[in-house]
């Protein structure tokens, strides 16, 4: 018996493998997969059959390109096995069922959905709840069970012999993420940025020695069916760079793909069916970061907050970067004085073209706090005018940069200002601060706005 499970167990696996494919993955859930192929046919006419092929598969995406081979029809079967659509097929003919300690009993089956199973002996029409019963057994000597789809094609072969060529389509269950662990070294705003990608083959087929693509872009797409429908360097900080830590190949190429960029990884893989992996996208690089706090609110607003804390990253050559960096996930770590890290927050980020700069929030500062308040306000029939003040604490041993955010709507004029602003947009100021280390910053302004 362990045998012949085992045995089941392998002839699985091996049907639900692809081998030798090449596979592009694109950032909308969706995968190209393209299959080599091959078949012995005869001169002249022949109908050729493949089933190594995904769940996700849309249903009108594929094509076969076969050298010295004409093709003709293509079809797809979907008739994949179910215990449900073989009994509603067999409604009048004759079953077995046992029903929970008691014999089994035959009959006409007349009735079969999910609650229950209606069928007629000689005497009589009986009904049974289905969590009643143990089994039903109908004869079925020509039955053979369809697990996947099947994809067939005519064809006219030129020549006998073995005929090969690729099989193209689409497929959903694919998708893929920019993660990057960016690890913060002491209090020096140097980092190790180590930019990854995670891959997830959510299919149902297994790709050995596979090629693997990863499209960053938002391709234009219609709707498909589906197949089936279902700083001091550290050594210990550089041996975390630049250690294997599971992850699949080396660096990928990267190569412009129309207005996309295609990220190739050269490997042979193992992809598995419902498993992910995690693929360098570049190499691990030591890159400079600024930290700034924020504290952001509204005209009349009266608040008091620890500030979010605001990094951001210059995608440039000088940086160590000057690269186009995907949308995904930055995940902040800080290396502590043994060594170890810890998680400092994460962010998502959109894409980073070169000499552009990536902002994200890792969270609200402990020692850091604002507090603000409206001192005066006098609103009249065509007028309106506030007075603010706003203090800025910071408890902490080194200096902190704080930009103080005002958001002001309407036809505005800011007087009376304690310190410089810079007027961001047309309902957005901010005020640039440096407060020092274990004290306070206090900054005053008036708005008015007018208006007919």
């Amino acid at each position: 018996m362990k045998r012949l499970l085992m045995l089941i167990f392998t002839l699985s696996q091996i049907w639900g493998q692809s081998i030798n494919a090449s596979l592009t993955i694109y950032k909308d859930g969706f995968g190209l997969v393209k299959q080599p192929v091959s078949w012995d046919v005869n001169v002249g006419n022949n109908t050729i059959k493949y089933d190594r092929i995904t769940n996700g598969m849309y249903a009108d995406s594929p094509f076969l390109d076969l050298q010295n081979v004409e093709v003709y029809t293509q079809r797809l079967n979907q008739n994949i096995f179910s215990s449900n659509k073989l009994f509603q097929e067999k409604l009048g003919e004759q079953i077995v069922l046992k029903v929970s300690g008691e014999k089994s009993i035959s009959g006409t089956l007349l009735e079969y959905n999910s609650s229950q199973i209606s069928i007629q002996t000689k005497s009589n029409i009986q009904s049974f709840f289905r969590n009643k019963i143990d089994y039903i057994a109908i004869k079925k000597d020509d039955l053979i069970p369809q697990f996947r789809p099947v994809l067939s094609w005519d064809i006219i072969a030129k020549n006998s012999g073995t005929a090969r060529g690729n099989l193209v389509y689409m497929s959903g269950g694919f998708d893929w993420n920019a993660k990057y662990r960016m690890i913060m070294l002491d209090e020096s705003n140097k980092a190790i940025l180590i930019p990854e990608a995670f891959v997830k083959n959510n299919s149902d087929l297994s790709f050995s020695r596979l090629s693997l693509q990863l499209v960053e872009g938002n391709l234009n797409r219609v709707r498909h069916d589906y197949a089936v429908k279902s700083l001091q360097r550290s050594n210990a900080m550089m041996e975390y760079a630049e250690a294997d830590m599971g992850y699949s190949g080396a660096t990928p190429e990267r190569e412009n793909l129309g207005d996309y960029y295609i990220y190739t990884i050269s490997n042979e893989l193992k992809l598995n069916a419902n498993e992910s992996i995690i693929v360098r996208l570049y190499d691990a690089r030591e890159i400079s970061y600024q930290k700034t706090y924020l504290f952001e609110n509204y005209e009349q607003t009266q608040s008091e907050e620890p500030l979010a804390v605001e990094i951001k990253i210059d995608n440039t050559e000088k940086n160590n970067l000057n690269l186009p960096l995907p949308q995904g996930t930055i995940e902040l770590y800080q290396t502590k004085r043994n060594g170890q890290l810890e998680f400092l927050g994460e962010d998502m980020v959109k894409q980073v073209p070169k000499g552009a700069t990536a902002r994200l929030i890792a969270g609200r500062a402990f020692d850091v706090v604002g507090k603000r308040k409206v001192l005066n306000y006098d609103r009249q029939r065509k007028s309106e005018e506030a007075s603010i003040e706003i203090t800025v604490t910071n408890t902490k041993n080194h200096d902190a940069n704080v930009k103080i955010i005002e958001k002001i709507s309407g036809d505005w004029v800011i007087r009376d200002e304690s310190t410089r602003y810079i007027k961001e947009d047309a309902s957005t100021i901010y005020f640039p601060i440096t407060v020092p280390a274990n004290s306070e910053m206090l900054v005053t302004y008036t708005y008015r706005k007018e208006w007919k």
